[in-house]
């Protein structure tokens, strides 16, 4: 059976899952996903056990455990044949086919299945929002991007697999949003050509 391994820590070595899942049984092979470019893990990873009952007992034990702090989610994983149903394909690219869009998917969609495959420390990495580092929660995180456009888009790029460096800049949008005062300037006196008079209707020489 393979098994899927999901919210595990930055520390946590692939030698270390091995050993976690061995202590229940067989492992036939052991695989930590990692980021080509930086070489970091990404969070989640595979085990696979030949024998069933061992590999039930595993999952029943590990899922929800502890370990360097994280919370642990370990199921069995799905096959890529039955994947049609999901929307998140297993692709460390984007989490949706290419040429995708965002129309009939959610927010808490978006961001629940981000966080379950990706882990609030990676989010936080590539994203730079700071609701993703401090006691984060899928509630207050919600609240967040809802009111705040620049990190909404962040979070959709990244969940495209699009550049996120072009989305969601909140510097440039501010720059964008303060915009020079176009309003006409009222005009002097003298440039209007009007010509001061006293009350009696005399005019007033102003050089005197």
């Amino acid at each position: 059976m393979k098994i899927l391994i999901r919210n595990l820590s930055r520390d946590t070595t692939e030698s270390a899952i091995r050993a976690m899942f061995e202590s229940h049984g067989a492992v036939q092979s052991c695989t930590l996903v990692v980021d080509k470019k930086t070489g970091l893990s990404k969070g989640f990873g595979y085990i696979e056990m030949p024998k069933q009952g061992e590999a039930k007992a595993a999952i029943k034990t590990l899922n929800g455990t502890k370990v360097d702090d994280s919370i642990l989610r370990v199921k069995k994983a799905v096959p890529k044949k039955d994947q049609s149903t999901q929307i998140i394909p297993e692709n460390e690219n984007s989490h949706v086919s290419k040429g995708a869009s965002l129309d009939g998917v959610t927010l808490e969609t978006i961001l629940k299945q981000m966080v379950e495959k990706y882990g609030w420390e990676y989010m936080a990495k590539r994203t730079k929002i700071n609701c993703f580092k401090d006691h984060p929660s899928i509630s207050s995180s919600l609240k967040f991007l809802r009111k705040t456009e620049w990190a909404r888009e962040k979070i959709e790029a990244l969940y495209l697999g699009r550049d996120i460096s072009k989305s969601g800049d909140q510097r440039s949008k501010l720059k964008s949003n303060s915009k020079p005062d176009s309003r006409p300037r009222s005009k002097t006196a003298s440039e209007s050509g009007t010509i001061k008079k006293n009350v009696w209707g005399t005019p007033i020489d102003e050089g005197e």
